[in-house]
């Protein structure tokens, strides 16, 4: 077997992002949303998607190469169960993903070598303003941004109600829940429990309209607000599900602290993100996770040590860490009594 030098090896690294800008341009172009509708030649996918003609056989040969498509001895070519995925509407939001991708993330990893230079998030450089802030003044990206949350928690929310047990007949707040995919899940696995959503105005519009359609409005209340100033309190169950690592060590203190503010004894915080080990690098896709924060909000994947010190900062223990089917885990932390000192 032929094995390749490590100058190879490393080449094929640096020009993966080749195969990234492939399928953004498929994705822009609309190619699985033509092919959805039947086989078709290059020329008619071509008038279709506004492209020219020679220059699309060449990108559709390539998305060949991936699996995308295949052509037939017709020459017309059809999308595969991979490919399609790639449709507007295909569940799992990788269409959203691949316009985001082309759009928002791509120019901020052009400047990853500033954000480690400097430990500064590469938003605010190159738009003028930090990623949430500048996802509220793009409505457009704000909407893309919602259905790529929505896929990833949609998948990491079945596997969070498999893998830990949420009290039946629970109060569950989501903490910057989005548009409520998360609680969706828990709602329709724990019946007797009741939902609160917390997100900035612009998001929790549209989590109300989500929640519901899915019918689900007589057991989830949606509340506009910024969860560093206040959280409602007298709840069971406090989620934050892939929030903190969008934060600094010094804002997730801050906000930890008004979550500790209103729970009360008996209640639990969930945290629910992927957790680095604490020993070794371990696999490239959590580590290339923890860039992509640094780059999009000067946030920071952490690892079991380093999330039990942020919650003991802020009068939590950590009381179990579980992990779920996918690179998930969900954290439960419970509340520190407050010793008061006799007079």
């Amino acid at each position: 077997m032929d094995i390749p030098s490590p100058a190879t090896e490393l080449v094929g690294m640096v020009q993966a992002h080749w195969t990234t800008d492939t399928i953004c341009a498929a994705a822009e172009l609309g190619v699985a949303d033509v092919l959805a509708r039947g086989p078709a030649g290059t020329a008619e996918l071509a008038e279709a998607t506004g492209a020219h003609p020679p220059a699309l056989d060449r990108l559709l040969r390539a998305l060949a190469t991936l699996g995308l498509c295949t052509r037939g001895p017709d020459d017309r070519w059809s999308a595969t169960p991979l490919g399609a995925a790639l449709r507007r509407d295909a569940p799992g939001g990788a269409h959203a993903r691949a316009l985001l991708t082309s759009r928002l993330w791509r120019p901020l990893w052009d400047d990853l070598t500033a954000s480690v230079r400097t430990g500064e998030q590469a938003c605010s450089r190159v738009n003028g303003r930090p990623l949430f802030d500048h996802l509220a003044r793009r409505p457009e990206l704000g909407a893309l941004y919602d259905v790529t949350q929505r896929g990833l928690i949609d998948d990491a929310g079945a596997r969070f109600v498999a893998a830990y047990d949420v009290p039946d007949g629970s109060t569950v707040v989501d903490l910057g829940g989005g548009t409520g995919a998360l609680l969706r899940h828990v709602l329709a696995a724990r019946p007797a429990c009741r939902g609160i959503l917390v997100d900035l105005p612009q998001v929790a519009q549209r989590a109300h309209a989500e929640l519901a359609a899915a019918g689900l409005a007589d057991r989830c209340d949606v509340m506009m607000g910024d969860f560093f100033e206040a959280v409602p309190g007298g709840a069971e169950v406090y989620l934050l599900s892939f929030v903190l690592h969008d934060w600094t060590d010094d804002e997730c203190r801050a906000l930890l602290r008004t979550v500790r503010t209103a729970t009360g004894p008996d209640a639990r915080v969930l945290v629910v993100e992927q957790v680095l080990p604490d020993d070794g690098p371990g696999d490239p896709g959590p580590a290339l996770y923890d860039l992509h924060m640094l780059v999009g909000t000067g946030g920071r994947e952490r690892t079991r040590t380093e999330y039990a010190e942020l919650l003991a900062d802020t009068g939590f223990r950590v009381e179990s860490v579980t992990a779920t089917a996918g690179p998930r885990s969900v954290i439960d932390a419970r509340p520190v009594p407050v010793r008061r000192t006799p007079r």
